[in-house]
């Protein structure tokens, strides 16, 4: 009871810091918007990997937004980043991967069924800047240096847990779409989506407006 009263007291279980650090996060991260786009990078004959690269990306991208929770500021001066410079490199990414599925066709195929020169999706684009991106980094940056104490710390560690957590279920839950809704509408919605990650690039490489003004 005593332990408890301590973490109470320390806001550990407090809905007033574990649920709103939840909510801004899984705003950031959106892992429900992100399910077309990882079914459509995912689409492979090999059953185990969409699994395999759902796992890899949430792994690699909570990785990196823990490391920028507790050290990005510090790294960012030490590299001499601002955040918009960081938003433009990665619209400038996604660009070129919303080119790639827009105009790409279907592409060549490995011997194990992905599309050939794709790369490691599950390091780019899922992982960053889907998972980790500048939304993301931004937010985990903020809420830690709002964080006064280690409990608070530990809650907002949760929270990045929890909604980590919940992409992994939806990039989980998107193969079993992708098999109900067939291989036509797959290719349909790689297009549609190229256009709205290029969309997205073009929000990104805004942040050259900030980059002037600085």
């Amino acid at each position: 009871m005593g332990m408890y009263s301590i973490l109470k007291k320390e806001k550990i279980l407090s809905f007033d810091v574990f649920f709103p650090a939840v909510t801004v996060l899984f705003v950031a991260m959106d892992p429900i918007g992100n399910m077309p786009l990882f079914m459509s990078l995912t689409n492979s004959p090999r059953e185990d990997y969409p699994k395999n690269t759902a796992r890899k990306s949430v792994l690699i991208g909570g990785a990196i937004l823990f490391v920028f929770a507790f050290a990005g500021e510090s790294f960012l001066k030490m590299m001499g980043i601002t955040l918009p410079s960081f938003r433009v490199a990665g619209g400038i990414m996604l660009f070129i991967i919303a080119l790639q599925m827009v105009f790409g066709g279907d592409g060549k195929k490995d011997d194990d069924g992905e599309t050939a020169g794709r790369g490691d999706v599950a390091v780019f684009p899922l992982a960053v800047p889907l998972i980790a991106g500048p939304a993301s980094i931004t937010t985990v940056m903020l809420l830690m240096s709002e964080a006064k104490t280690p409990a608070h710390q530990i809650t907002v560690s949760a929270a990045m847990v929890a909604v980590l957590g919940i992409s992994y279920a939806a990039f989980r839950l998107s193969g079993f779409v992708s098999r109900v809704l067939g291989e036509s509408f797959n290719q349909v919605i790689t297009k549609i989506l190229g256009l709205v990650l290029g969309a997205m690039a073009a929000q990104f490489v805004d942040g050259l407006k900030q980059l002037m003004i600085i």
